[in-house]
């Protein structure tokens, strides 16, 4: 995937699903402004690039999913509720993340 594709589906407001290899060969392009271990599933990154923010989420090795966000609160409030979710299923919630879901 290139650049541009990435920039436009996240501006459409796609989630976007990447094979490893393809986000870390995006990712210098993009300024990290965050990153939060989730103990379950490998860090979360909160990054910018041209005033989009996005997050950048492990739900495997091999995969990587970037989700587009919008402004400080939305970061924030999505940041807060991944964490919490997160936290339940270190305590053994049986719950799960759905990175594909734009509600999740």
């Amino acid at each position: 995937m290139q650049l541009q594709e990435l920039e436009q589906r996240l501006a459409r407001g796609e989630i976007v699903r990447l094979a490893t290899p393809a986000w870390e060969a995006l990712a210098e392009f993009f300024t990290v402004r965050a990153q939060h271990d989730t103990t379950v599933s490998g860090l979360l990154h909160i990054i910018e690039r041209e005033g989009r923010t996005a997050a950048v989420e492990e739900p495997t090795r091999l995969e990587r999913v970037v989700r587009p966000l919008g402004d400080g609160q939305a970061v924030d409030a999505f940041v807060a509720k991944r964490l919490a979710t997160y936290e339940r299923m270190w305590d053994g919630c049986g719950c799960k993340v759905n990175y594909y879901d734009p509600a999740d």
